[in-house]
């Protein structure tokens, strides 16, 4: 409580000098827009000429999901600093929220005049060549960001859509797999991952487990063994850790090898083995298991795609 307190005091001392560079970053941080409008606001008016004071109440007006009262600010930011390209970038963010398009991208050039390897601007720019479907300069732009920030997921992400857009189906294939082996959790793990499995490629799936939808790096077996490769291990990981958390969750273990039902069932029960193997909390009796010797025949929007050797895992309705 006192660590709080001081930290109050420290706000209010440097408000009051005014250090909005100091305290603006603070309220933006912790959430407290309102705060911040109200002595960040009141040191505006005391000081028309403190750009840094305008930037923020623009800032926390957006926040708030107010952009039409945040615009002005960030504009008189931008005039009073006109070297300053995260000004100039805000105003861009403002207007996209305002549904101006021309001028968010007007606002996003601007900011790459000031600085070409400004990150948010070239993604930001990026983004506006999907919506108008100009994918070879949204290519463009998502390699810029990445040479900027390599692990950037929105640029990864939206770096194969736009691949798809140009029927670069090849590098597609490669941009989702790329994209999902650093983000292989969340929303857009799932939506690349039906991507991915669109284009016919099924080394990441989507289940339920559970009351959950899961990505996991698929099954795969050393050929014609029924030997696991190391990245699937990984996620038996995962679904192990699911069961520890879900005494009640069981999961049916369904193989399939086309032509060999007896390499089937080896594989099936590999894959049970390897989890039941350090893992004394899993009953045998929760990973029940059934194999084919045929292929797998996977439906996905209106498409029929063959899988000779697949691995499924189904949720067990209790």
């Amino acid at each position: 409580m006192k660590k709080v307190i001081m930290v109050t005091l420290l706000v209010a001392v440097l408000a009051a000098t005014g250090c909005a560079k100091v305290v603006g970053p603070y309220y933006l941080k912790h959430e407290k827009y309102e705060e911040g409008l109200s002595v960040l606001g009141d040191q505006f008016r005391e000081n028309p000429g403190d750009a840094s004071s305008a930037y923020y109440v623009g800032r926390y007006y957006l926040a708030l999901n107010k952009p039409k009262e945040g615009l002005p600010y960030l504009e008189k930011a931008a005039n009073l600093d006109p070297e300053n390209a995260d000004y100039a970038f805000w105003t861009g963010v403002a207007h996209w929220a305002l549904l101006d398009f021309e001028q968010e991208r007007a606002a996003y050039r601007k900011t790459l005049s000031l600085d070409p390897d400004h990150v948010s601007a070239n993604l930001y720019l990026g983004h506006g060549y999907v919506d108008q479907g100009k994918w070879a300069e949204a290519l463009a732009q998502y390699d810029k960001v990445l040479k900027l920030d390599k692990y950037n997921p929105e640029a990864l992400y939206d770096r194969a859509l736009a691949l798809s857009g140009l029927g670069k189906t090849t590098e597609e294939i490669v941009g989702w797999k790329k994209f999902l082996e650093y983000y292989p959790d969340g929303s857009l793990a799932m939506a690349a991952t039906q991507r991915l499995n669109l284009q016919g490629d099924f080394t990441y799936r989507n289940f339920i487990i559970g009351q959950r939808n899961v990505t996991l790096r698929s099954m795969a077996f050393k050929p014609g063994t029924n030997e696991l490769d190391a990245d699937s291990r990984t996620s038996l990981h995962v679904i192990s850790a699911m069961m520890e958390t879900n005494r009640k969750l069981a999961l049916h273990i369904v193989a399939y090898t086309k032509g060999d039902a007896a390499l089937a069932k080896a594989r099936a029960k590999n894959v049970r083995d390897y989890m039941l193997n350090g893992n004394p909390y899993i009953d045998s009796k929760r990973l029940p298991l059934s194999w084919f010797g045929t292929a797998e025949q996977i439906e996905m929007k209106g498409a029929t795609f063959i899988q000779d050797d697949s691995v499924q895992f189904i949720t067990v309705i209790q």
